[in-house]
């Protein structure tokens, strides 16, 4: 659940070459997803089915696609009778890339930032929110449970509190409150040592071992995956999608939506909030922030976990979303 702030917590800027993202045709036809048009981007998304099971979106962080999720929990969401739908947000996977509208002048955002103004962005976090809402709509589906991770999180969060009648149960994993107070990363000491992502022109091979070094770096004590399951999944990540600038203008649509808990007390969802006590990267005390920020949800912390997704988190998640009690039926 990579996020675009690590390199800027690192304080190693991301590379700015402009080039063309990579994002395989050939693969994106094969597997054959659904495809949804919403604020100028084309979104790709899969329906996991069953059909008669309750909708939960599945909300991925930064540079995370579809098919990126844990077996364990999609499996386990199905046989709780959960319907899992995921999607590739823009400039991720097989939806639209940003490519005309290069690389983030960094710059210019902490300037527009510090003195008040709106910085010129290709999309914003409200863009973002849209965007799984749009995937929601082209399933018919007036209703549903979100689970959103990093920063994902984020744009749940952001939905739940827009658009209360569309969001049944809310759970949220690794959710950042935008506390500036609070550091970015949580423990640099653990990532000082990962370089900043290679530039979109690198060979496939040298992007997968980066990516796999970046998902190792964030993992804590307990975690769902293993060094050759990483690089497995990274050269098939690779193969499928890699676009640095775009990890860049998502982080960059993040970063400029600020401090989220005056927003997140306005959301009426039931909530669970879900963190790991050895993230790196965001401190659990944001965690626990925006689980405080947000009426009557329930913090939970994961001994061991980082961030990513350990066991412990997907039985968390999966028992809150299937709580009998919970009102997320759709009308």
């Amino acid at each position: 659940m990579l996020s675009s702030l690590l390199a800027l917590a690192l304080g190693a800027a991301l590379p700015q070459d402009g080039g063309a993202p990579i994002r395989s045709e050939a693969i994106c036809s094969a597997e054959q997803p659904a495809y949804v048009a919403s604020g100028g981007a084309s979104l790709a998304y899969r329906d996991l089915g069953p059909a008669g099971g309750r909708p939960v979106l599945l909300i991925g962080g930064t540079d995370q696609q579809m098919t990126h999720w844990p077996a364990p929990l999609i499996e386990a969401l199905q046989a709780h009778g959960l319907r899992p739908i995921v999607y590739d947000a823009r400039d991720v996977g097989c939806s639209t890339h940003h490519a005309a509208a290069g690389p983030v002048n960094w710059g210019e955002l902490f300037t527009a930032l510090g003195t008040g103004r709106r910085p010129d962005l290709a999309y914003d976090l409200e863009t973002l929110a849209a965007d799984a809402l749009a995937v929601l709509d082209a399933l018919d589906i007036a209703r549903s449970d979100i689970l959103g991770v990093s920063g994902g999180a984020t744009v749940a969060g952001e939905i739940a509190a827009a658009k209360p009648e569309r969001v049944g149960r809310l759970v949220l994993a690794m959710a950042n409150s935008g506390n500036p107070a609070l550091p970015m990363p949580a423990d640099p000491a653990r990532l000082v040592a990962l370089p900043p992502p290679p530039p979109m022109a690198a060979a496939p091979d040298v992007v997968a071992g980066w990516r796999a070094a970046a998902w190792k770096a964030m993992d804590g004590e307990e975690t769902s995956g293993d060094a050759p399951a990483y690089a497995e999944m990274a050269l098939a990540a690779t193969a499928r999608s890699w676009d640095p600038d775009g990890i860049g203008r998502a982080g960059a649509a993040l970063l400029a939506a600020g401090d989220r808990r005056t927003r997140l007390a306005g959301i009426a969802a039931p909530a669970l909030v879900v963190h790991g006590e050895s993230d790196p990267l965001i401190s659990s005390a944001a965690g626990r922030e925006v689980a405080a920020a947000i009426p009557g949800a329930t913090f939970v912390l994961i001994p061991g976990m980082g961030h990513s997704l350990a066991p412990a988190a997907i039985g968390t998640m999966v028992d809150g979303l299937a709580d009998p009690m919970a009102e997320t039926a759709a009308p």
